[in-house]
């Protein structure tokens, strides 16, 4: 295989992903030590691949650490709740206080996603998942000392603030390190992490006090933020912020030592960052105006009524209230919280393999099977609790854990996976700020309204809205939303500079568009 240096490229070109010439090309120079010449680079060894997934691996691991971290307190009011409600305990909770506990955890995540759009951009994704580790940790010892309501409250704030700091950059951070080969399974690794921390809270509550369960929940965060110390920071945000050696040192750590595949990674990253520069002292263009350009408002569009039609599938609504949601379908042998807990476990085991399936079937395939499979069982559950037949109480266990599972497996990790990969690199961090905000506004709502609707609707009532949403989500997948598995994030953001805003009107012929510059080959 050639490799071209500066020397073998016309003035004014450049290399494209798949190390052919194109056009533009910015100074070289910071990257000829680390490819002199052909004969050196073709001295590389093979095993170091393996290498640059280790690396890959080891970078999610410690990210799936503070995501579990994070997944708790999601969780934690649906263990809180039941024993608030206690009469043998001091700090009791009516509805109407407990609707709060469980809400306000979510009307505090998207005051932390907002603000981490800005800390991505300025401090770095690894910065700002280390920072977001200290709200998460003082949330956790508030709610453990907490002597009356407000306190407790202040700690369901920080937490959930932390919740929504961790989140964007956690997806950014992953998405940008990762082989293209492996982002899907990488970037759907943290889901799984956070229905770990889910089903970590709800067995730690089903037998332990919820005091207890605050202070053990201090440990995951602690040790992820001592540990994002000997990560390196995102290649791609080294690059925008000009510090170039240090992305060459990080990007060829992450690729096990492939020279050839971090020199061609670092110049597209250059090259790209370089056309951006002019095109915005063209245009006197501002952030905030390239929302309003084709590869951002579409992707942007597409990823939050996703992700509206998520929340209204049930997915969190089900976290946060799971042992009263049990507890009204069951007969009176029910167990609510060995129930809770095995809705949990089944939650954990399909994000585990979601991340398996997203490394071989696209993401419209997952998609449309999860969306389809929530949809029916939901609407099955529906009928036999509107028939108030308890007799057949395995049935409706079936039903709700496939529910479960079916929901985890497509519609609660596709949303990251879509921030992830869909957004551009300009506006990544700001673009997945603002849609966890959103949706984080959109998941307070239906926590907060919860005991009302419950009261007008009744749990089935709750489950035929689950239906009919899913099924929805699943329409909507079918028109909208676009197969991104194996592109690279130069294709996928190439893809919206197409006319189409739907997947199926979608020109199947149109030329592909340079990798490295985004103009029309």
């Amino acid at each position: 295989m050639h490799v071209a240096v500066k020397s073998d490229i016309p003035d004014g070109q450049g290399l494209d992903s798949d190390g052919e010439i194109c056009d533009r090309l910015v100074d070289t120079e910071p990257l000829q030590h680390i490819c002199e010449t052909e004969n050196q680079v073709a001295r590389v060894p093979k095993y170091k691949t393996n290498r640059g997934l280790i690396a890959q691996s080891l970078l999610t691991a410690v990210v799936t650490i503070g995501t579990a971290g994070a997944g708790m307190p999601i969780g934690y009011s649906a263990v809180l709740l039941p024993q608030l409600q206690s009469v043998n305990e001091s700090l009791q909770a009516d509805e109407e206080m407990g609707s709060w506990i469980a809400s306000i955890h979510s009307a505090a995540t998207p005051i932390g996603s907002f603000l981490s759009g800005t800390l991505i951009d300025f401090l770095g994704r690894k910065l700002t998942l280390q920072i977001s580790c200290i709200p998460l940790i003082c949330g956790w010892v508030f709610i453990s000392l907490s002597g009356n309501h407000a306190l407790l409250l202040v700690g369901r704030v920080l937490a959930g603030m932390a919740v929504g700091l961790m989140a964007a950059p956690g997806q950014v951070y992953v998405a940008e390190i990762s082989d293209p080969s492996v982002r899907g399974v990488f970037s759907s690794i943290p889901f799984a992490s956070y229905a770990f921390g889910i089903l970590l809270v709800y067995m730690l509550g089903s037998t332990t006090h919820w005091r207890l369960v605050a202070g053990l929940s201090v440990i995951l965060p602690t040790v992820a933020m001592i540990m994002y110390f000997f990560l390196p920071e995102s290649p791609v945000w080294l690059v925008r912020h000009g510090y170039i050696e240090k992305a060459q040192k990080a990007c060829l750590w992450l690729r096990g030592g492939n020279v050839i595949e971090a020199n061609q990674e670092i110049q597209q990253l250059i090259n790209r960052t370089e056309n951006e520069k002019l095109q915005k002292e063209k245009h006197s263009q501002l952030i905030w105006k390239s929302f309003f350009s084709p590869q951002v408002l579409k992707p942007f569009i597409i990823v939050n009524i996703f992700s509206f039609l998520q929340t209204f599938s049930g997915v969190y609504l089900f976290v946060f209230y799971a042992v009263e949601i049990i507890s009204h379908m069951g007969g009176e042998n029910i167990n609510e919280f060995f129930a809770a807990v095995l809705t949990a476990g089944v939650r954990f085991i399909f994000t585990v393999i979601a991340s398996v399936l997203l490394a071989f079937v696209g993401r419209r395939s997952i998609g449309l099977g999860s969306a389809l499979g929530t949809g029916i069982s939901a609407l099955c559950l529906s009928m036999f609790l509107y028939s108030d037949c308890k007799s057949n109480s395995y049935f409706a266990a079936i039903c709700l854990l496939f529910y479960v599972a079916a929901n985890t497996v497509g519609l609660l990790v596709l949303p990251g996976v879509m921030i992830g990969e869909m957004f551009p690199v300009r506006v990544r961090g700001l673009a997945g700020s603002l849609t966890f905000t959103f949706f984080n506004l959109s998941v307070f709502g239906t926590a907060k309204i919860f005991p009302l609707l419950k009261r007008i609707l009744g749990i089935h009532g709750f489950f035929l809205l689950f239906g009919t949403a899913s099924l929805l989500a699943g329409l909507f997948i079918y028109c909208a939303v676009p197969e991104t598995k194996g592109k690279s994030l130069n294709e996928i953001e190439d893809y919206f500079l197409q006319d189409n805003l739907m997947w199926v009107t979608r020109n199947r012929k149109s030329k592909n568009i340079c990798k490295t510059n985004g103009l029309k080959v």
